[in-house]
């Protein structure tokens, strides 16, 4: 639970941490990175609450973040950020069946599946903009969110890659010399 909650406050950081993509409003966070990365690490099972309460926290930390540097906050400007909830949900989901629960005879390879995720969740989060109304992503290819997904994808895998050779790999070693 500790790892959890220290996640949760790790991504809702990470998440004001935003890189644009391409002409559009469109804008790449790391908060997504950086769940996405814990579950690989710490192997968590409950993906989908964990997504639900991620996606919660970051967009309270955006509009916290907003309201601190003088934006005004109008309805539509919280109203978009609360929309993003839906992708950490629809890459939750995704997660949970492609991923931990794919019980076929030819896994997914795991960037493909991290990339079915990220362009899984930001698809729904923009067909509820879409009903929403929003003309945030109204410049937005179906193309800038599939290179968006690759890229945050590729990122995820590298640092799973250096988290478990290099820091809990070195932990697990600390460990055992303790034991003898």
């Amino acid at each position: 639970m500790k790892k959890k909650v220290l996640v949760i406050l790790v991504a809702m950081l990470a998440s004001l941490v935003s890189i644009s993509v391409g002409e559009s409003d469109f804008r790449i966070t790391l908060g997504i990175v950086v769940m996405a990365v814990a579950i690989q690490v710490f192997n968590f099972k409950k993906v989908i609450p964990f997504s639900v309460w991620t996606g919660l926290f970051v967009c309270l930390a955006r509009v916290a973040y907003v309201a601190t540097i003088g934006t005004d906050l109008s309805p539509a400007l919280i109203g978009s950020y609360f929309l993003e909830i839906a992708f950490y949900i629809g890459y939750g989901l995704i997660y949970h069946f492609a991923i931990l629960y794919n019980r076929s005879k030819t896994p997914i390879p795991l960037v493909l599946a991290l990339v079915l995720c990220d362009f899984g969740g930001n698809s729904m989060e923009y067909l509820l903009r879409f009903f929403y109304m929003s003309e945030v992503w109204s410049d937005t290819s179906l193309v800038t969110l599939l290179l968006a997904a690759i890229s945050r994808s590729v990122i995820i895998i590298l640092l799973t890659w250096l988290l478990q050779q290099f820091v809990f790999k070195a932990e697990q070693k600390q460990e055992e010399e303790q034991a003898l």
